[in-house]
């Protein structure tokens, strides 16, 4: 039997994912052309259509969900410009990613290993969708949500006392570098965040952790 503490150690030791592939007609194309058709005169958010990507694990089917909002950035100017300024970027977008298995309504807990193999195989695809995004330079990811559902029983404990939520923030711990730029995943009640930017907090250290 495979123990979620040896899991925990091993997480980022080179696992290897599962293939995935993208599935139905919504592609990463269909965001930038909404963001780069959208009225920039408009301050309201706007919702991008679900990215959709399945891969197959060893007792069940996954379906992998990245969704999103966008809305435009307002930068206030203080004076003129000096030399060597960054040219400002357009959009704000917002990022959710979640997983269930195909057939099923309930995102269902087989077995260690393969829960520990389908994390990395999610990991792996927000990862370079975040990636590509970002080589946009008129667009910023401001955040990327990650909510894992609990298990029977697990009903109002907080995210990281649960089962998946170990396993999440394990993850974010060892492979959340693999983004571009810097990035703080802030730990919510029952969601982590993943904010755009190094954060800290003297009166509560514990809720943000740099990656």
């Amino acid at each position: 039997m495979i123990k979620l503490g040896d899991i925990l150690n091993e997480i980022g030791e080179g696992v290897t994912p599962f293939p995935w592939k993208r599935r139905g007609v919504v592609k990463l194309e269909n965001w930038i052309n909404d963001m780069a058709t959208k009225d920039k005169a408009d301050h309201n958010y706007e919702t991008l259509p679900v990215l959709e990507f399945e891969f197959k694990g060893e007792v069940a089917t996954y379906v992998a969900k990245i969704g999103g909002n966008f809305n435009r950035h307002v930068t206030i100017s203080f004076g003129a410009k000096k030399p060597g300024t960054p040219k400002p970027f357009d959009w704000n977008v917002y990022v959710a990613a979640s997983f269930d298995v195909i057939g099923s309504d309930k995102e269902v807990l087989t077995n260690y290993g393969e829960q520990f193999k389908v994390i990395s195989t999610v990991s792996d695809i927000v990862i370079k969708t975040i990636n590509e995004l970002i080589e946009y330079e008129w667009l910023k990811v401001q955040e990327i949500i990650l909510q894992p559902k609990l298990e029977d029983g697990e009903e109002g404990k907080p995210i990281t006392q649960s089962k998946r939520g170990r396993l999440y923030l394990a993850y974010i711990k060892k492979q959340g570098s693999k983004l571009k730029g810097n990035w703080t995943a802030a730990i919510e009640k029952d969601q982590f965040v993943i904010k755009n930017g190094t954060m800290s907090s003297p009166t509560n250290p514990d809720k943000y952790i740099n990656l």
